[in-house]
């Protein structure tokens, strides 16, 4: 889907409250666009509904080409066991989370980047008054190292994107950002909160328990819980029960695999891997909380100094000159 979090949020949610009242999915897509849904919406459930009529099923022609691994491993499980609702409803909460979780962060850094903003500007007009520049002049080179300094964030978020993704299929970058301090949590939390969700949502809907392993370490986007997941369903193979590998792993954190062991024992998975999921769906949304509030912190500070040092640097040149001329 080419919307944000916010929206696939509200989007999923009168999905799923449809289809507990009963709709077919079909159905609950020609009763949403009655409501006047934003054009991308309404242009993705007139595709389904096209495709759907075309034989297709509900994964495959829900949003075909443009909703995440993660949205069609969820929908696809639902479809096969017959709990759409359900698996929409999760689809809901981990998109709310997300959409609550950017709104937090962009708060803490709106302070910091005005911060940023002014820093730059007393950084280039103090030089440029002791220089006896133009203002025009002064802030044309403001301006400037704006759009220089817009231009190193936009590639190091493109960086940083390419790194995550390659975490997902190496398991010795995944194991190093799980240890950088906060962040580290932050995206552990992530791809348990994902893990828990398919699991659970596969547990609901009957799969067996090869395909839900599968499909639950697949949608982690962590490549220690994908390797994880080889081990796991050796254990499948071997007839065993999945605790003890997930004790042994070192892959899980271990409070969720001892718990997932005597659930196992006791027959109550779906109710553990429920509760689980609203855990970790929590811990990544404070996770990301905490990591946003450490780099705007950062940020200020080192605002603080760059200012800080403008100053000084411009007056010791400024009294320099003073003492020049009176030698």
């Amino acid at each position: 889907m080419a919307f944000s979090a916010a929206q696939k949020h509200l989007f999923y949610t009168e999905i799923a409250k449809l289809l507990e009242a009963g709709f077919g999915i079909r159905e609950a897509g020609r009763a949403m666009l009655d409501t006047r849904l934003p054009a991308l919406q309404a242009d993705l459930l007139r595709r389904m509904d096209a495709d759907l009529e075309a034989g297709k099923s509900i994964a495959d022609s829900f949003g075909a080409g443009v909703i995440t691994p993660l949205e069609r491993s969820i929908i696809g499980a639902g479809e096969r066991g017959g709990r759409m609702a359900p698996a929409f409803q999760h689809l809901a909460d981990y998109f709310g989370m997300l959409a609550s979780a950017r709104r937090e962060a962009l708060g803490a850094m709106a302070y910091p980047a005005f911060l940023l903003h002014l820093g730059l500007f007393v950084g280039i007009l103090a030089p440029g008054m002791m220089s006896q520049k133009e203002f025009p002049e002064i802030l044309r080179d403001f301006v400037l190292t704006v759009l220089a300094l817009y231009a190193v964030g936009f590639l190091l978020w493109l960086g940083l994107k390419a790194l995550l993704r390659s975490a997902s299929g190496s398991t010795a970058l995944d194991g190093f950002l799980r240890r950088i301090p906060v962040l580290g949590g932050a995206r552990r939390a992530m791809a348990m909160a994902r893990f828990t969700k398919v699991y659970h949502t596969c547990l609901l809907a009957g799969l067996s328990m090869h395909e839900t392993v599968e499909t639950s370490c697949e949608a982690s986007h962590s490549a220690i819980i994908r390797n994880a997941g080889k081990k796991l369903a050796q254990a499948l193979k071997d007839g065993g029960p999945l605790g003890p590998t997930m004790m042994s792993c070192g892959a899980f954190p271990s409070a969720f695999a001892r718990s997932y062991a005597t659930a196992e024992e006791s027959g109550s998975l779906d109710k553990d891997l429920a509760r689980w999921a609203a855990v970790y769906q929590e811990d990544a949304a404070r996770g990301t909380k905490t990591a946003a509030g450490v780099v705007s912190k950062l940020v200020y500070f080192a605002v603080l100094l760059f200012v800080a040092w403008t100053i000084i640097s411009s007056y010791g040149g400024y009294l320099q000159q003073i003492e020049d001329v009176l030698e």
